[in-house]
């Protein structure tokens, strides 16, 4: 993508600094209302908020207003490249460039699955399944996910449960590592799209042998996919502690242990579990972490401290009756802190009561500036409850590797799954009734305590590694999980997808009509679909217009309901839909659910969108996954106010930025869009803008009649858009010429009822209102003139009419005022006044009469046009670019029998 050339202008502004997935930021221009826009990359980022007060910027530049905005990080890497821009409504220019030192997850659904692709796409890349986000669980496959990402590419995928939270475990919530978090009502949908990308990894490390977990890898496994499953804990106990009809509960049990069986390779956290599972050890590992300890707030008091999750069977209330004992037994003043998720709640309380420090739940970002405050760290204490045993026997402590890892020591309550760990420096086993030795034995340590190889993301590697030598393939039991596969759609079809910027699609055969019905055309077996955006006002507002004859609410109305149903498909086997959304915020979301729903998948489809379309912002971190050609169809500044102008030239801007290939209509508009600096000569000589001018395709179906014997008179036609551009007053001159002449006007004129009414009001003119296609194509066959009269003005001059096309596809000669953009030829007849204008109608009327026969041009050959050879070469180029060509391109051969389009791609 190359780089656009900006106008500089009067603008200052900064992108600051990342906090919680968001950058904020100010922009002030020397005209109030400034629009500020960024770029990731080269991307459009989506702006979360703008207009936000700035008190601190007011006083720093000397100007009022609300100047701060903020935008998404998601998704960020290291080192992209951010850049802030300002639009005016007349120019745009590049105010700030911010490089990311922070990396945030990608956080909308297709960005986390086309991360993942990314990600599986290397051949030793792994995946960690675990079942549960929102609590603990995931703390254990965080684990696993630092020891493979220190070494390979990583990427770990979970559900959420809503039960116990919607957002991820609170210690993780501002961690930076890859990522996709499945709210378990949704998972379907998130299924779905897993199959539509075909993502799969080469190996599995299952963390936890709950039934989620089997779920879950069984849906991003293929047929060579190695597993391994990780054991931290008793957890068929703890399933059956939870209520019977929980996925996760005891019902689940039989089943996870019966899939559990066809897995050959197992890692674990403890020698209990390693022993039992027949496992490789790997400890909850962690790296060397130096820190600069601050002043104790009490100097004298030895702080022992507990961070993690808070239940009855760690025996932490026992451990602060143990630590007050301990502190008058040894005469040392020792202060007790716990933090952390406390369930059930009123352990806090309890705690509180017994004179301990508590605080709720530590980012996992500070939890080793926190750990160096602790003079002992204490990983639990032996109590009496009657299934404990369960649970010690198999549990070991993450607390430990914490510790070890800022030097400090941790005070271990004795069980089976500890034992192995005496020897090691700097952990200190006790019983109940030895708890204060084992606090003067750990304070008494003179050497520097260092974390153990085997508590090292490096020794735990090497225990992964050792299992992954023994993994085996899925077992049959795994597809039963994925059975609904067979039941989904087929695989993804070689889709191009046109997104249309208004809701008349397919009913007049515009220029996306002639670009949708030649691809399909040339290559059958693909897929085309013209897709529009409809909010229900907007929607309301067409169904209310549907009675007026001169508006085209009247045929757009049925339409859209064909297009909501999913039910208009064309001659030419394009299909056409329409997405209904109820608000800017839903459309996010529904336009996912679409894609879905269609199975369009970024590795099989290209967009072409048609700019300016109204709430396109807030799809932009979809359509960034696609292979994007932008087509400037028409010029949408001329008709915008002062207010818009800013949004139209904001996305024209984004979009511009994004493509990979940019076609304008006609040359007026691209050196338009250069004058606005949004485009380069750099953009212009590496072939990335491209110039192509409308075609027609679509009279061939309906090929010219000899005009009916009932017909009289001379027929001209103008078809179009009446609301604006039209020379009335050339229109009632034609009229005047002769009452032989019929002059039939086709289109919406509901803004131009009074102009509309003087020529009706003539007994010689036919005002037809707005009419399909196929209507005027009917029409055009008793015509024998077509007329263009327009006003050569600001929206004109960017125009490049299409209907000119039709009327020569159809056989009918044309008369044209003079329109930039459109130059005489054959059967085209140019003419700079009305006098020659009408001169020109006179004469094919008399000829019409000498003649006694229609007026008829040769039909070009819509398979020679040279626009449209252009166009699909561009979209062809577009399928074939992409970087996994193998996996994702599946080459269609041009429908038999059909004349050869292009040239070779390579010419």
């Amino acid at each position: 993508m190359t780089k656009l050339s900006y106008r500089q202008g009067e603008a200052l502004g900064r992108i600051e600094n990342q906090l919680d997935g968001k950058y904020s930021g100010w922009l002030v221009g020397a005209e109030d209302g400034t629009e500020p826009l960024v770029l990731k990359n080269g991307f459009p980022v989506k702006l979360l908020r703008k207009d936000i007060p700035r008190r601190d910027v007011n006083k720093k530049v000397g100007l009022p207003g609300d100047l701060g905005f903020e935008f998404s990080a998601e998704g960020i890497e290291i080192g992209d490249r951010l850049e802030l821009h300002a639009c005016n409504g007349e120019h745009s220019w590049l105010v700030h460039v911010k490089v990311a030192e922070q990396r945030v997850p990608a956080g909308a659904i297709l960005q986390q699955v086309m991360k993942a692709r990314e990600v599986a796409t290397h051949p030793d890349s792994v995946a960690i399944a675990c079942w549960e986000s929102s609590h603990n669980p995931i703390g254990r496959a965080h684990v696993l996910y630092n020891v493979i990402a220190k070494h390979r590419p990583a990427f770990l995928f979970s559900f959420n449960f809503p039960e116990f939270g919607t957002r991820l475990w609170a210690p993780l919530e501002n961690d930076s590592f890859d990522r996709i978090v499945i709210p378990w009502e949704e998972r379907h949908q998130y299924f779905a799209l897993f199959q539509m990308v075909d993502l799969h990894f080469p190996t599995i490390w299952l963390s936890k042998p709950r039934l989620p977990t089997f779920e879950l890898a069984a849906r991003i496994s293929g047929k060579t996919t190695k597993l391994i499953l990780d054991h931290d804990d008793n957890d068929h106990h703890f399933s059956k502690q939870t209520k019977a009809d929980r996925y996760y509960g005891p019902n689940s049990v039989p089943l996870a242990s019966y899939l559990q069986q066809g897995i050959t390779a197992h890692t674990a956290a403890s020698a209990t579990l390693a022993e039992e599972c027949d496992a490789e050890i790997v400890r909850h590992a962690r790296a060397t972490h130096h820190t600069i300890t601050p002043p104790a707030a009490n100097p004298a008091a030895i702080k022992i401290g507990f961070i993690g999750t808070v239940r009855p069977h760690k025996g932490l209330i026992e451990a602060a009756r143990a630590i007050r004992v301990s502190s008058w037994n040894l005469q040392i003043p020792l202060e007790f802190h716990v933090y952390g998720d406390f369930s059930p709640a009123s352990l806090k309380d309890d705690l509180t009561e017994l004179g301990v420090i508590v605080q709720d739940n530590v980012r996992n970002a500070d939890l080793f500036d926190l750990i160096s405050t602790f003079d002992l760290v204490l990983t639990g204490f032996p109590t009496q409850g009657v299934n404990d045993e369960n649970i010690t026997r198999y549990q070991i402590s993450s607390k430990i590797g914490d510790a070890l890892a800022v030097g400090r020591p941790a005070l271990v309550p004795y069980s089976q799954s500890v034992a192995d760990l005496e020897n090691i420096k700097g952990v200190f086993i006790f019983h109940g009734s030895t708890f204060s030795a084992a606090v003067k034995n750990a304070l008494s340590l003179q050497t520097e305590i260092g974390l153990p190889h085997q508590f090292s993301f490096d020794g735990a590697y090497e225990a992964f590694h050792a299992a992954e030598a023994k993994a085996g393939t899925p077992p049959m039991s795994f597809s039963l999980l994925a059975e609904d596969k067979a039941r989904q759609a087929i695989a993804p079809q070689d889709t191009l997808v046109l997104l249309w910027k208004q809701n008349d699609a397919g009913i007049y055969g515009r220029r996306i009509d002639q670009i949708a019905r030649s691809y399909k055309s040339l290559f059958p077996s693909f897929r085309v679909i013209v897709l529009e955006f409809c909010h229900r006002t907007t929607y309301d507002s067409i169904l209310k217009q549907t009675f007026e004859f001169s508006g085209d609410a009247k045929i757009v109305g049925p339409a859209i309901e064909r297009k909501i149903a999913r039910s208009f498909r064309d001659g030419f086997d394009v299909d056409y839909h329409t997405i209904l959304h109820t608000s800017v915020g839903s459309l996010n979301e529904d336009f996912m659910a679409y894609l879905i729903e269609q199975r369009i998948s970024p590795t099989h489809s290209t967009l072409i969108l048609f700019p300016v379309i109204r709430f396109l912002e807030e799809i932009y971190d979809i359509i960034s996954q696609f292979r994007c050609i932008i087509d400037i169809v028409d010029n949408q500044f001329p008709w915008s106010n002062d207010q818009t102008k800013r949004y139209v030239g904001a996305q024209y801007f984004s979009l511009i930025s994004m493509a990979e290939t940019l076609v304008f209509n006609s040359q007026f508009n691209v050196d338009f869009f250069k004058d606005y600096g949004m485009i380069s000569d750099r953009d212009i000589e590496s072939g990335r803008v491209s110039v192509i001018p409308n075609w027609y395709t679509g009279a061939d179906e309906q090929p010219p009649e000899a005009q009916n014997s009932d017909e009289t008179g001379f027929n001209v036609i103008y078809s179009g858009n009446m609301n604006d551009r039209i020379d009335w007053g050339l229109l009632e001159s034609l009229t005047m010429i002769s009452d032989d002449i019929t002059l039939h006007l086709v289109g919406a004129a509901r803004r131009q009822i009074p102009a509309l009414s003087r020529l009706t009001a003539r007994k010689n003119v036919v005002y037809w209102g707005p009419m399909q296609e196929s209507q005027v194509l009917n029409l055009l066959r008793r015509c024998d003139l077509g007329i263009l009269p327009h006003v050569s003005d600001e929206i004109s001059r960017y125009m490049n009419p299409l209907k000119v096309h039709m009327y020569r596809a159809m056989g009918v000669p044309v008369i044209s005022t003079e329109v930039l953009g459109l130059a005489a030829d054959d059967g085209l007849s140019v003419f700079p006044d009305h006098v020659g204008f009408l001169d020109a109608v006179k004469l094919a009327w008399e000829q019409h009469h000498l003649s006694g026969k229609p007026s008829r041009i040769d039909l070009p050959k819509a398979e020679t046009n040279p626009s449209a050879r252009a166009y699909m070469k561009i979209i062809i180029q577009s399928f074939a670019g992409r970087k996994d060509v193998k996996k994702v391109l599946n080459i269609q051969e041009p429908k038999k029998n059909l004349p050869e389009l292009l040239p070779p791609l390579d010419c």
